[in-house]
């Protein structure tokens, strides 16, 4: 097999994924009601791709990225890393694999143990995982606080010594110790100023040119992901609506609510945004519409779109570009 064919091969596929939480009945003869969180969501990642998956909050995204590292289980579909299916594995290859993904999490403070050094912090993956002997471990450890731009001084401080875009380089840190192929970055630039988001959305850039890193990375930002990501999932109470090489998503986005969250984007220079952000709420998860998801919202939509589920099926300009859309945008820049 050729190098160009390797670097194409998917690092991760995910089929059919469903996630729904149940809730508690309201009354001794009350109905079963049940979040849905996940409703069959595909992707592919492929070795080096930075994949990003945006969408309003409570659209499902955080939730499916844990279905995808298993910290939840999925209720239907399948996830398969390095061409294993994850809920298949046991014992050494469960092991490996959760060696080889990794997770970045919002909160940065909230995700490191408060009662541990930075130090010990970011060596106990290399300790949980067997790797290396305690010299070449504490090696490890210098070696990757220097790449995330941290001294060998700050080992022995405390997570609540540092500010938050420190924090977030620990963790990232932690998640580079054991040489991960797949890091799935769960917004991990929400919780910090706009100065600090730049700078850590600048490291995780050079990370994946000088490590070919892959990265699954959650955001509600498109002004975000536009910097970072080589191909863009849009997410909508719990359905994947568009998918498409990020360039492409925003010269010719086809769905109507790509077409806001990208209006909603702030202009370079003045601050000033060049459209609105989507109408009224997102629709309750416990409850959702007929038909599309978005019909409640959307401008463009019809009889069809209340009764008629959407497919997500390739656009006719590129197979790589698919929409959800009974009535989609064909003028780009148009969301009437």
């Amino acid at each position: 097999m050729s190098t160009t064919e390797e670097i194409r091969e998917p690092l991760l596929e995910v089929r059919g994924l469903v996630k729904h939480f149940p809730l508690a009945k309201r009354g001794f003869f009350g109905v079963a009601e049940k979040v849905h969180a996940v409703n069959g969501i595909d992707l592919t990642i492929r070795k080096g791709e930075v994949l990003a998956m945006v969408g309003e909050s409570g659209c499902g995204k955080s939730t499916a990225a844990r279905a995808i590292a298993n910290l939840h289980r999925p209720d239907f579909g399948t996830v398969h890393f390095r061409g294993a299916d994850l809920a298949a594995l046991s014992g050494r290859a469960l092991k490996s694999a959760r060696r080889a993904m990794q997770m970045v999490f919002q909160d940065p403070f909230g995700s490191l143990n408060p009662r541990l050094h930075v130090g010990t912090i970011i060596k106990e993956p290399l300790v949980i995982h067997g790797v290396g002997t305690p010299e070449t471990r504490q090696a490890k450890v210098e070696e990757v606080m220097a790449r995330v731009g941290l001294r060998a001084s700050d080992v022995t401080r405390y997570p609540h010594e540092f500010s938050g875009g420190q924090r977030q380089r620990i963790a990232i840190a932690r998640a580079l110790a054991i040489d991960p192929e797949l890091i799935i970055a769960d917004e991990p630039l929400s919780a910090l100023d706009v100065s600090i988001q730049s700078q850590i959305l600048n490291l995780l850039k050079d990370l994946k040119d000088e490590a070919g890193l892959a990265f699954l990375f959650i955001s509600h930002d498109l002004g975000v992901v536009n910097h970072f990501a080589d191909h863009i999932v849009v997410m909508y109470l719990g359905h994947v609506v568009e998918s498409a090489p990020r360039e492409m998503l925003f010269t010719h986005p086809h769905h109507p609510y790509t077409q806001t969250l990208i209006d909603a984007v702030p202009v370079p220079g003045n601050g000033k945004r060049s459209g609105s952000s989507p109408q009224g709420d997102v629709p309750s998860p416990i409850d959702p519409p007929s038909g599309c998801p978005f019909h409640p919202r959307c401008p463009r939509a019809t009889e069809t779109c209340k009764t008629t589920m959407p497919l997500l099926e390739a656009t006719e300009r590129n197979a790589d570009h698919k929409a959800a859309c009974h009535n989609p945008i064909t003028d780009p820049g148009v969301s009437q």
